[in-house]
């Protein structure tokens, strides 16, 4: 299921929005829209949320009353890196602040007929696929699904059973070796990065010198002969995904 979330704080818009996603988004099966009138109210329910639930798709109105949506949209990229963020405003100005917050896409209300239903259709193709790349974790019946956008870097010690995995639900195990787990996850976000490590490089927030830096304060530091097919791979993923 893919979690659509609109936050506006105008009753009668907050109606268009939710129909005209419905219309568009019918298509697609088993979505969910939730509704919220302030940026505030989105927050307090994210916090009785499980962790990687709180939605996929935000579309967010800029001038909310309270925390501004631009403001939201900070805390959105820094909580919810993987998810995608869509500004919708009645005013053209907010336009390269909007950009600056790295947000997918900008709409200007006034044209939402003609933009909102190609944008949803293109967010939703790329949720829906990456809500297909999950690993079962956790130890006896503490089982939990997470998304292979939500992981962080992989780690195994040297002689170890387990590799023991970061992400933004915590830290997990699992008995496989890490070229069987590459394997696995098959696909390009994620990279050997030396012999104990695997990076995710959706995940990945700069370079510094031969340390790369990573969501949640993470690090790790390669040595030289690492260090440039590294910068590389990053670079190009970065690249491809602008």
């Amino acid at each position: 299921m893919i979690k659509i979330v609109v936050i506006d704080d105008d009753e009668c818009m907050r109606r268009i929005i939710h129909d005209k996603i419905a219309e568009t988004a019918k298509i697609f099966g088993k979505t969910e829209i939730k509704i919220f009138s302030s940026a505030e109210s989105f927050l307090e329910y994210a916090e009785q949320t499980e962790k990687g639930e709180e939605g996929d798709i935000f579309f967010v109105d800029i001038e909310l009353a309270g925390m501004s949506g631009l403001e939201l949209g900070k805390i959105l990229r820094r909580e919810f890196p993987g998810r995608a963020l869509v500004f919708l405003t009645a005013y053209s100005e907010f336009a390269l602040e909007s950009y600056e917050i790295e947000a997918d896409q900008y709409i200007l209300k006034e044209r939402m007929d003609e933009r909102l239903p190609a944008v949803l259709e293109k967010l939703m193709c790329r949720m829906g696929a990456e809500k297909q790349q999950f690993r079962i974790l956790g130890d006896g019946q503490e089982k939990k699904k997470v998304y292979c956008r939500d992981i962080i870097c992989i780690h195994k010690k040297k002689m170890g059973k387990y590799a023991e995995y970061v992400t933004f639900q915590g830290e997990f195990r699992e008995r496989i070796s890490l070229e069987q787990l590459l394997k696995e996850l098959g696909h390009t976000e994620f990279m050997l990065a030396d012999r104990s490590n695997i990076v995710n490089l959706r995940n990945i927030t700069r370079i510094k010198g031969n340390v790369l830096c990573m969501e949640l304060g993470r690090e790790l530091e390669l040595n030289r002969s690492r260090i440039s097919e590294a910068k590389r791979r990053i670079e190009e993923y970065w690249e491809e995904s602008r």
